[in-house]
């Protein structure tokens, strides 16, 4: 119902709105006005006259807003029922299950279990089995293996560089797949703690450390590998949040976070140009995550055992959970190509499509 609570009812007929029950105190007041007219001055007369037609415009004012009111409102509804219509064809496409993985067409035994960290181009995947470091072939034959002796290593691919980057407590490592020769890098530190994790994005080669802070150590790949600045992530809490594990895609840094205060996780998504937060969903447990297809993610959960099927702006779009007793339990995982994804469970290394 419009209504022109404004003006007098018979100073609005022109408008053919309907009016309260109970007129405004605007109204009040122009009806006495009306009444005692009869009895006023030429002055008062003429005072009447003019809100009579100061009461007419505000009518046409206020039907005319309605009007166009009601006009914004129904191209908003037909605009936002179109993209109602889109986004829920795309949440269709995007939510089709994908857990439990297809049963694997490839897999073997894992030997050991010291490290879970996964690396792999399009051809090959890097695992550490003590006492090596074998690079696996796309049917998991292992094609090459060096000796390894460093008890920690974690490891990604640098597409830029061509070569896989390996990060010891220590000392960080190229290594390329055609010699299998770790080449040492000159990596500058600030400071004595040991490294942890690393992911590389088209630019940049990103370090975090062991004692689980809050900064982020940020290096250039090339022309060399020289550092550029020490990111701190977390501004309100820097002394109880910090980084678990972390991996680039994309132009974006998904990390997964834990604050040791309240003891609550979960998964940050930045860019990784300005490392603003892009969203963040909170998690029951520790975790890994692997980026998949049309920049979503998988999140594993290896306490209280659950998969998440993540999308690109942050909406869970499955959650799988998995017996705390199985074997099958998915500890890490890396996207091989389009349509397969490698997963390292308890006992196994496994291939499976996506499709």
């Amino acid at each position: 119902m419009n209504i022109c609570e404004d003006s007098a009812r018979d100073l609005c007929k022109d408008t053919h709105e309907q009016h309260p029950t109970g007129p405004s105190t605007l109204t009040n007041d122009v009806d006495v006005v009306s009444d005692q007219s009869n009895n006023t001055s030429l002055e008062q007369r003429s005072w009447l006259i003019t809100l009579n037609k100061w009461c007419r415009h505000v009518c046409r004012r206020v039907r005319r807003l309605n009007d166009e009111n009601n006009q914004q409102i129904e191209v908003h509804q037909t605009e936002n029922n179109a993209g109602k219509k889109t986004q829920d064809s795309q949440c269709k496409t995007q939510q089709r299950n994908l857990f439990p993985f297809k049963r694997p067409y490839e897999t073997i035994k894992i030997t050991d279990k010291s490290s879970v960290s996964l690396a792999c181009n399009d051809k090959h995947i890097l695992l550490k089995q003590t006492p090596n470091l074998c690079l696996f072939d796309r049917q998991l034959t292992i094609v090459k293996e060096i000796p390894w002796t460093y008890d920690h290593v974690d490891m990604c691919w640098s597409s830029t560089l061509g070569q896989f980057i390996l990060i010891t407590d220590e000392t960080i490592f190229t290594l390329d797949e055609n010699t299998m020769i770790p080449e040492r890098c000159h990596i500058y530190r600030n400071n004595d703690k040991q490294w942890s994790c690393g992911a590389c994005s088209d630019t940049f080669l990103y370090l975090s450390t062991g004692d689980m802070s809050a900064s982020l150590y940020q290096y250039t790949l090339q022309p060399s590998i020289e550092f550029v600045k020490e990111w701190q992530l977390f501004a309100l809490h820097p002394v109880h949040e910090g980084i678990l594990t972390f991996t680039c895609r994309n132009g974006t840094i998904a990390l997964m976070i834990s604050n040791i205060y309240i003891f609550q996780r979960r998964f940050d998504l930045r860019s990784s140009t300005t490392l603003e937060r892009l969203w963040s969903i909170p998690l029951d447990a520790v975790a890994h995550c692997c980026s998949i297809n049309v920049n979503q993610w998988i999140v594993m959960e290896l306490l209280k055992p659950r998969l998440l099927h993540i999308s690109s702006d942050g909406k869970i779009l499955q959650e799988y959970k998995v017996k705390p007793s199985s074997v099958d339990i998915i500890w890490n995982a890396i996207q091989l190509d389009n349509d397969t994804i490698v997963t390292f469970t308890m006992t196994n290394l496994n291939l499976h499509k996506l499709s």
